[in-house]
């Protein structure tokens, strides 16, 4: 009796194994894995990888800066000042807009269009650099001639990720307000005066800690997930665009998913930050 009990166990082993399931909880591993060690490097000296790092930093920031300045301000007019303006001034509360636009850009609208643009133009294109050079063997022909391929073209682009992430946030932040303070005081009929003040009762310190260690570990994560899906990839040209595609489908996902338990977290934690003020 007990050989067929064996019998269907490996049948169910090997069902599992070559599941969907079995590939995403294998994959989420290999993640963390790559997370972990990227992480161990990255603090460990010796530190070859700075120069790469800043390399690659810039040219991921420069991609997004256009797009992401054009997609910023677009929102902020279109969005924040015609349509939340006129209803403000519907209620005849026009002079909450500037406060509500920090609250709302600072903690979502920016998130949102910043790590979207930086998972799809600096993620997609790190996942296409790896996975072309893995299809050519580059990868290997690294190893054999003893170069430690993790630590010269892994560590750098995580790191370049971590930290171009709260760059261009902020950058993108600085820019919403500007098209705001622009645009919305001679839209609305406020005077720049009560603009201002409005702006600065609801810029807190702490939103900005918040937003840059938000951003922080979602530039992180898109790095991690970028990296792994180029060095995984197999299956020629078309492995490498299928890599890419999924790369942003799980980025998308897991910005989802970190914003929105982020939030949830900060503002049980800060209850206080959630006060609109003026």
């Amino acid at each position: 009796m007990r050989r067929p009990r064996r019998r269907v166990s490996t049948a169910l082993i090997d069902t599992f194994s070559g599941s969907s399931v079995y590939g995403t909880i294998r994959e989420a591993g290999e993640m963390g894995s790559l997370g972990w060690r990227a992480v161990r490097l990255a603090v460990t000296p010796p530190f070859p990888w700075v120069r790469d790092a800043v390399s690659e930093g810039s040219r991921a920031i420069r991609r997004c800066l256009v797009p992401l300045s054009l997609s910023v301000s677009a929102f902020m007019i279109g969005f924040a000042i015609i349509v939340f303006g006129n209803l403000l001034g519907s209620l005849g509360a026009t002079d909450r807009e500037a406060g509500g636009m920090w609250v709302a850009f600072s903690r979502e609208v920016c998130v949102w269009i910043t790590t979207m643009i930086f998972a799809g133009v600096a993620g997609s294109a790190i996942t296409a650099d790896l996975g072309a050079r893995k299809i050519r063997e580059e990868l290997d022909a690294l190893a054999v001639l003893g170069v430690d391929r993790f630590r010269s073209l892994v560590v750098p682009r995580v790191v370049a990720m971590t930290l171009g992430a709260p760059i261009l946030g902020m950058l993108a932040l600085l820019v919403s307000q500007a098209v705001n303070f622009a645009v919305a005081p001679g839209h609305l009929g406020l005077t720049d005066e009560v603009f201002a003040d409005n702006l600065v009762l609801n810029v807190l310190p702490l939103d900005l800690y918040a937003s840059i260690v938000k951003y922080l570990l979602i530039g992180f994560f898109v790095g991690v997930v970028s990296c792994q899906k180029g060095l995984s990839c197999d299956g020629g040209a078309e492995g490498v665009g299928r890599a890419v595609n999924q790369t942003v489908v799980v980025c998308f996902l897991g910005i989802w998913i970190i914003n929105s338990l982020f939030n949830l977290g900060y503002l049980t934690i800060f209850p206080e930050t959630a006060i609109l003020r003026g």
